[in-house]
């Protein structure tokens, strides 16, 4: 991946705001032609800058129940845990997977339906998994704020 420079870094700013925005849209925030902001936008996602465009649902689709599941693992065998991360990354219920320092090693973000479905994935997905130790669960009474935007200089 090349540098950026200031019109990338103003591009992607806004671009995570809003991927739908035209180049004509764009231009009226960054200072370049419509045509230099396409070839700039093609280019980022050419070379893996922007790795997708996503719609972001609202909860008010449905009700859903969101946990955060730190993990401990018994092993630290790579080919094990290899094999319950590409299960987890597979499952569509878990939205992010984080490696993370202290007495954890994983921490997830589960969203389910419902306690039921919560309970079917942590019994599949967790609970006879012989590389999970143990884990821990906290449910997400209510999201204040929610953004997968990266901060950008």
């Amino acid at each position: 991946m090349r540098a950026l420079d200031r019109h990338d870094r103003e591009l992607l700013y806004w671009l995570q705001r809003d991927a739908l925005r035209t180049a004509d849209d764009l231009a009226r925030d960054v200072a370049l032609s419509p045509s230099a902001i396409t070839r700039r936008v093609r280019r980022m996602r050419e070379d893996g800058t922007i790795v997708a465009d996503v719609s972001i649902v609202s909860d008010a689709i449905g009700p859903f129940l969101s946990a955060l599941v730190d993990i401990q693992l018994d092993r630290h065998a790579l080919p094990h845990i290899d094999a319950l991360l590409r299960r987890l990354h597979a499952d569509p219920q878990v939205q992010a997977i984080f490696e993370i320092t202290g007495v954890f090693d994983l921490t997830l973000m589960v969203v389910v339906a419902d306690m039921a479905a919560y309970n079917r994935f942590a019994d599949a997905m967790l609970a006879n998994d012989p590389v999970v130790r143990r884990y821990e669960t906290r449910f997400v009474k209510k999201r204040r704020k929610w953004s997968a935007a990266r901060p950008l200089d």
